[in-house]
């Protein structure tokens, strides 16, 4: 079957983007252990080492964030034809990549792990961040993909 008869061999354009309900249950997890440790009978050194974790870990996050604004982060991913995986970065600039060997697919989520330039990174897409279309796509691709 010929690619123009295919619409699933389509050149797919991702646009990376933090899901609104992932981040929103991240900050809500975050909240909840910052003050749970003091709503229980531990001593007080404990309470201080727990109310530590959440926020090294939110500060994580933070970073991780303004690291996807920054130049060097990723705008879009680019799955061709050929499935040869391309990064578009937010300076411009294009970097190959190819698919590592972390591959969530469900209906309602899809993780992803690229290697580029000797970085890994997971990309995380759900409903909210694509239209309904480019999400079954990619789903359909990736299952493809975890066949071969």
């Amino acid at each position: 079957m010929d690619k123009i008869e295919n619409p699933f061999l389509a050149t797919l354009r991702l646009p990376v983007k933090i899901s609104p309900i992932l981040l929103i249950v991240c900050i809500a997890l975050h909240i909840i252990c910052l003050f749970l440790p003091w709503l229980t009978g531990l001593s007080l050194i404990f309470k201080i080492i727990l109310t530590f974790v959440p926020v090294i870990s939110f500060y994580f996050y933070y970073y991780k964030y303004r690291f996807y604004k920054s130049k060097m982060g990723v705008n879009e991913l680019i799955l061709n034809a050929e499935d040869i995986w391309r990064l578009k970065m937010n300076d411009g600039a294009m970097h190959s990549a190819s698919l590592g060997n972390t591959l969530f697919v469900h209906p309602w989520l899809t993780i992803i792990s690229l290697i580029f330039e000797s970085r890994k990174e997971y990309f995380i897409f759900t409903p909210e961040t694509l239209d309904a279309d480019q999400f079954r796509r990619l789903r359909v691709r990736l299952r493809f993909q975890i066949g071969e």
